[in-house]
């Protein structure tokens, strides 16, 4: 777990596609994700080794503070019932985050991994992640197939995602035959994972009539319609009866959007083969889109993207334009955009539609998302929770805004689904207006 901590990656593209995908966001209160994936868990098949994969942003948790180090503590309850809803087991596991500094946390994901042994057939997953400093806590329900092994033909077992895959002697939840595999139970690849990285195993390779066999991996990703767009073979030569298959692919040069990776394993000598396939998504949106490509959604995106930097006549003069010359604005936008201010104000576009979404409010247009998009990440954040008498509020401190001294802006919770609101700034020369209020203490009183 001490490697995972220290293992950095921006959670700021997630809620953007995985809010339509099955395996699925848990709301509302702390959102992670899930994966799962079934390996052979016997010889004989008639076990099926099946591994779920949890992930949330470490921010999410509630940090307390000793000496200089700063602690957080959750457990997860995981629950396997039957189709009548029968329990069948039940795993409860406690986890923990250590950081020196708030600050980290925003660039921390915290992974977990349980595995249980289980027959074919189909259940019910329960899962709930609660936060043991705050008890606010979030949780999923979801039905899954769990696949047999039995048959002696060649098998491919299910697809492991991943961040990434590597050679590891040691033992950690997330090593098996000596490979590290850290999970991506979001299946969402693109702005900060390039590389799809996969994994799975191949049983029944051995032919009874030689000491080996040649076979032929192939793998296609096929885009929403189904069409090729990336593909690769490989002979192999096995010894041994299993095997396990781990390669990753560049996607860099993909649209945003759903797509499938298709795996075939064929026995070159009988044309014998297996297939297995699986979704995930891309979100690319530094890689222009063609007319043909174009969906209304990429349109859609592009908008909310830009609306706290251009001007509103911009935004109207977008907005008349049909659907070929919204197309080219949106290319040249991005190609005559300086890249470096390109990247971040995307990551921070992400990352405040993740992390300030509400069920009212999507991220980005909530007081404080929009004050992440346009200064980006404060230097420190002073909160205070509810009480008796005063709603929660919370102080964003900025020390190296340009030509400013320290800036503050105050959020108070008024109730509204979690939507903080701006009460005061005292932000200087700002092409925005924002609203400075030195009394706004008086808007965390609570009426009686």
């Amino acid at each position: 777990m001490d490697y995972l901590k220290k293992t950095a990656f921006l959670f700021v593209v997630l809620f953007f596609i995985v809010s339509s995908q099955s395996k699925t966001l848990a709301m509302p209160d702390l959102r992670f994700y899930v994966d799962m994936a079934g390996f052979r868990g016997s010889d004989d098949g008639s076990k099926t080794f099946q591994e779920f994969y949890i992930s949330f942003p470490t921010y999410r948790l509630t940090f307390t503070q000793k000496a200089n180090i700063y602690f957080a503590a959750y457990e997860i309850d995981l629950v396997v019932c039957d189709t009548l809803n029968h329990q069948i087991i039940n795993k409860n596991w406690q986890g923990f985050s250590q950081i020196d500094s708030l600050k980290q946390a925003d660039q921390l994901t915290t992974l977990e991994v349980a595995g249980v042994s289980l027959p074919a057939g189909k259940f019910i997953l329960k899962l709930r992640l609660t936060d043991l400093e705050s008890k606010a806590s979030g949780k999923t329900e979801q039905r899954f197939e769990v696949i047999d092994f039995k048959s002696q033909e060649i098998q491919i077992s299910e697809i492991q995602f991943a961040r990434s895959i590597k050679k590891s002697s040691s033992q950690t939840m997330f090593v098996k035959n000596n490979i590290e595999i850290l999970p991506n139970p979001s299946r969402v690849f693109g702005i900060e994972s390039p590389f799809i990285y996969f994994y799975c195993e191949l049983y029944n390779l051995m032919n009874q009539s030689s000491a080996n066999s040649q076979y032929m991996k192939e793998y296609f990703v096929l885009d929403s319609r189904g069409d090729t767009v990336k593909s690769a073979s490989k002979e192999i030569t096995s010894k041994h009866s299993t095997s396990i298959w781990a390669e990753k692919i560049n996607i860099l040069d993909l649209i945003s959007g759903k797509y499938f990776l298709h795996l075939k394993l064929t026995n070159v000598a009988t044309g014998f083969y297996a297939k297995k396939q699986d979704e995930f998504w891309v979100h690319n949106p530094f890689k222009t889109i063609s007319f043909k490509q174009y969906r209304l959604e990429d349109v859609e995106e592009f908008r909310s993207q830009v609306y706290h930097i251009i001007k509103e006549e911009e935004l109207l003069f977008f907005d008349q334009l049909n659907i070929q010359a919204k197309i080219n604005y949106i290319n040249e936008f991005w190609k005559n955009l300086d890249a470096d201010f390109r990247t971040e104000h995307l990551k921070r576009f992400y990352t405040a539609r993740e992390r300030f979404a509400s069920s009212t409010l999507p991220g980005w247009k909530a007081d404080r998302g929009r004050i992440y998009i346009m200064y980006g990440p404060p230097d420190e954040i002073e909160r205070e929770p509810t009480s008796g008498e005063a709603r929660a509020y919370e102080i964003w401190i900025y020390e190296r805004l340009q030509n400013q001294g320290q800036v503050q802006f105050v959020f108070v919770d008024f109730g509204i689904y979690g939507n903080y609101q701006l009460v005061h700034s005292n932000i200087k020369g700002s092409d925005r207006l924002e609203i400075y209020n030195p009394d706004w203490m008086d808007e965390t009183r609570i009426s009686r």
